[in-house]
This record gives structure tokens, C-alpha cells and sequence, in this order.
């Protein structure tokens, strides 16, 4: 190599370690690099060099994850020293760490969902040395505001489910600067709850897991405080409150999972005139003041048990899908099409103009025959039908293992249909080009479900049906049965798994 050049490249870079290629990377390029890693994989990375090792205390992101380990599986010793490893290595890290432009940290220990949700369930179990991991308040206290201490914090992710929780600090709803919050924790809400108000104006996305609701406007006040949300995720217990409110311009995507001690929801206030994805899983309210989303692309609907009669439930149902009218891909699930399966239902479904994809589920009463057609009706433009839970509810076992079919359950699509001599709805005669159903039973019912929908799917060109794993289940023999049956479209292609 030519001296000058070489002298070149160690005046710019300096004396470069062979085995150790970021050593020669600038100090600032470093830093980036080890960023983006988990924090334990940095520490380890830094230990090559003192260049590495200064880089790491400057560090702009810090992502300290103690994996969650099954529950049943902490009865070892082990966890415990574990664990003590965990907090030892976050606290000297945030001791050493002298970066003053740190911009994203996360911290996730503890628990999980389902976990907390039990302990939320049942607030007088105490948890023992194999739940949850115990952490001085004093020190969880210290790691929670070490970001908030940093001016030009961005992103804050906290996973902290604890044995003693103590209270979350109410400053992190009050930091001008946070773009992305994400709590996943039975820390106590009293702090935030007791707040006037709150003060996050650059927050695009919040997800608030675990957390029990502390009261009725706690929702609305936190959602008002944010005029740059985007993306609002909720998936939380709702013990006290009995109505929510949820009010942005901003919002563009909003997820809603609540869990609750079977109390009907009075009110669910939404006025997200913006919004394109929606998801919501609940009991069904008694009330739904929710105007007509216009730019909506996705919902989902997923809704459990009934009110106290079929005409209160139908009316909240088809206030929920009349406001989602708009909406190109639908999920319709578990009660919400039970409560559709009645004659009252039959023309005052909204009709979706813009509706290409829609998914059909159902918990294990629902007739087909009372209800896909006034669905198919309203949908004129449907070029994709996937029904996700199957279409009937499965066999029914026999006390030695055998399984039966109930006469009862037997469709009578077909028979009625053809009958009356009824036109195929109009999606079904230009635009229905693919049907899906999975969980098959290989039943009779299904069988002739299937044979309808060949029969009036004029330009179907795809069906797949995905059958369960089951030894008692004969694919072969209800796969060639499948592929005998009439088809109205010449271009069908019939798969079974």
C-alpha cells in the first residue's frame, strides 16, 4: 500500500484494532450502532475496546428486557439470583450512562397480560416468592424517571409488572416532548387519575395494557391532552367505570379491549371523524354514539353476550355497524352475528358500498341460513368472504368420544333459496372471486353450507377450506366430495388443507 495513503488513513481514523472493525468508525457512528442493539448485547459489544466502552455511555437508546419466563417455571431459585442480575446490571448502566441527548427507553420485567389480569381480577391474592419480581419502590422509582430527566426523550416503553406495586409517576403525562408512550403495567394509576389535566402535545402513539381504568373520564381527559395522537391502543380492565369517551380529530387508528366484570357498558362516545382502523372487543353497550367514519379502511368487531332483549341488542349492534358503513375490510365476530340471526334484522342493515373484504365468525349458535344472505345483500361490491371460526360449531361428542351430528343444526340454505326462486345478491353474480373457511369438521352441514355457496357464486374463481387436525376427521373422503359438487362458476378452484 502506498505510505502516503496509509498514513492517510491513520491520521483519520487512527490506530484501527484488526479483530475489532467498529473500533474504526467514528465516535458518533458508534454510538448509533450500539443504539439500535439491546442494551445487553451493546454492554457486551463495548467491552472490545475503551473507544467501544466510552461510546456506551453515550448511548441515545436504552432497551433493557428481562424476558418473561413462565410462571410456573419461577418455582426455581434460579429466577430469583436471575432477576437480582437484571437490577443490578439496569442500575449501574443508568449510574454510568452520561449521553444528554437520549431519545427512546424501555424497561420490560414482570408479567404479562393474562397474568395481571388475574391479579386484577382478584385483588386480595397476594403474590408469592414464584409471581411477580419484587423491586425496591426507591430504585423502580429512579428508572422510571431517569428518561423523564432528559429533555429530548421521545419514546418511553415501560413492561413493569411488580409484587408491591407502587404508584406510576403522573410526570410522565406531562412530558412536552414524548412522541410514543407505552405502559404495560399494575403500577397504580392514582397519581395520573388525581391529575387537572394533563399535558403531552407531541404524543403520536399511546398503548396502555394491563392498567385497571381509575374512572369514567380518565380516557377522554388523557385522549383531549394529546392533539397529535395517531394511534390509540387500549387493552384494559374496566372494573369501575361504566362509559367511555374518546373524542380526536388526529386519531387514525383506534383499538378498544376492555375487560369487565360482566357490567354493560351504558355509553361508548367515539368522535373520530379521521379515523381508518378500528378494533373493538367488549360487551355489548347499551348505548353507541358513534357518528359515520368516512375515511374508515378496517374495523373489527368483537362482541360478547347480549342485552336483556333481542330488540336492545339489534339496535346496538346495527348502530355499531352503521357507523362503519364506509369501511372496505370487516370483521364481524362472536355475538355481534348472533344477535343478527333473527328475522327483525332483515333490511335494516346499512348497505356497504365500499365493503371488499369481509370475515365472518360466529360462537357456536349462530344459523347461517338467518343471516348471510341479508349480510351478502348489503355488501354489493364483496370480493373476498373468510369465515375465520368455520361455519358450523363442530360436532357434538358422546360420552364415549364418538361424535354425532345434531339433526337440528343441518343448514337449509339450499332447500329455501332455490325454492323461492331467489336472484344471487350482486356480489355474488360480478365481484365474489374468493371464499375462505378454516376450521372444517368434515361435517354434513358444512358440506352442504359449501354446496350453496358454489351454487350461487357465479364468478368465483378461488375456495379453500382448511380442515381441523383431528384423527376421527376423514379429509380425503371430504375433500372428493367437496371437489364433486355443482359449481356455478367455471373457473373455481376448490382447495382443501
Amino acid at each position: 500500500m502506498d505510505s502516503t495513503l496509509k498514513k492517510s488513513k491513520t491520521l483519520r481514523f487512527g490506530k484501527c484494532n484488526r479483530e475489532d472493525g467498529l473500533s474504526c468508525l467514528p465516535d458518533e457512528l458508534i454510538c448509533q450502532i450500539l443504539s439500535l442493539l439491546p442494551t445487553k448485547d451493546a454492554a457486551v459489544a463495548s467491552l472490545s475496546s475503551k473507544k467501544m466502552r466510552s461510546a456506551f455511555t453515550q448511548l441515545t437508546a436504552l432497551d433493557f428486557d428481562d424476558s418473561p419466563i413462565s410462571y410456573c417455571a419461577r418455582n426455581n431459585p434460579l429466577f430469583v439470583d436471575d432477576f437480582q442480575l437484571f437490577k443490578t446490571f439496569v442500575s449501574n448502566v443508568l449510574q454510568a450512562s452520561q449521553s444528554p441527548h437520549l431519545s427512546r427507553f424501555r424497561i420490560g420485567f414482570g408479567g404479562d397480560f393474562n397474568i395481571i389480569q388475574l391479579h386484577i381480577r382478584e385483588p386480595s391474592r397476594v403474590c408469592g416468592s414464584t409471581c411477580f419480581p419484587h423491586v425496591e419502590s426507591t430504585i423502580l422509582n429512579s428508572w422510571i424517571a431517569f428518561p423523564l430527566n432528559h429533555s429530548g426523550i421521545r419514546e418511553i416503553d415501560l413492561r413493569i409488572h411488580v409484587r408491591n406495586p407502587g404508584k406510576l409517576p403522573s410526570a410522565l403525562f406531562a412530558c412536552q416532548t414524548l412522541e410514543v408512550l407505552k405502559l404495560n403495567t399494575n403500577l397504580d394509576f392514582e397519581l395520573v387519575s388525581s391529575m387537572s389535566s394533563f399535558s403531552l402535545p407531541n404524543l403520536k402513539v399511546l398503548q396502555l395494557r394491563s392498567i385497571l381504568i381509575p374512572e369514567d373520564d380518565f380516557v377522554s381527559r388523557l385522549v383531549s391532552s394529546c392533539p397529535s395522537l395517531v394511534e390509540l391502543y387500549m387493552r384494559c380492565w374496566w372494573k369501575y367505570g361504566n362509559s367511555v369517551t374518546i373524542s380526536s380529530p388526529s386519531l387514525r387508528k383506534l383499538t378498544l379491549i376492555f375487560n369487565r366484570d360482566e357490567e354493560y357498558l351504558d355509553l361508548c362516545n367515539i368522535d373520530t371523524p379521521n379515523l381508518q382502523c378500528f378494533k373493538y372487543r367488549d360487551l355489548l353497550g347499551l348505548h353507541y354514539s358513534i357518528p359515520s367514519m368516512k375515511v374508515l379502511v378496517q374495523a373489527s368487531f368483537h362482541v360478547w353476550d347480549i342485552l336483556h332483549t333481542q330488540r336492545e341488542s339489534l339496535d346496538s349492534v346495527l348502530r355499531l355497524v352503521t357507523a362503519v358503513s364506509n369501511v372496505q375490510r370487516l370483521t364481524l365476530a362472536n355475538s355481534i352475528v348472533e344477535v343478527l340471526d333473527c328475522e327483525e334484522s332483515k333490511n335494516l342493515l346499512p348497505v356497504f358500498h365500499n365493503l371488499r373484504h369481509l370475515k365472518l365468525g360466529h360462537d357456536g349458535t349462530t344459523k347461517w341460513d338467518r343471516v348471510l344472505l341479508e349480510i351478502l345483500k348489503s355488501s354489493p361490491l364483496l370480493e373476498t368472504l373468510g369465515f375465520p371460526k368455520g361455519c358450523d360449531s363442530g360436532p357434538i361428542f358422546c360420552l364415549d368420544g364418538s361424535s354425532y351430528e345434531d339433526s337440528n343444526l343441518e343448514l337449509d340454505l339450499e332447500r329455501q333459496f332455490f325454492r323461492k326462486n331467489h336472484e344471487p345478491p350482486p356480489c355474488c353474480k360480478s365481484f365474489l372471486k374468493r371464499i375462505y373457511i378454516k376450521k372444517c369438521w368434515g361435517l354434513e352441514q358444512e358440506v352442504e353450507f359449501v354446496s350453496f355457496l358454489l351454487k350461487i357464486a357465479l364468478v368465483l374463481e378461488e375456495l379453500l377450506i382448511i380442515c381441523e387436525e383431528h384423527d376421527w376427521v376423514d379429509k380425503p373422503s371430504f375433500e372428493s366430495r367437496l371437489k364433486k359438487l355443482p359449481k356455478a362458476s367455471s373457473t373455481c378452484l376448490i382447495i382443501v388443507h
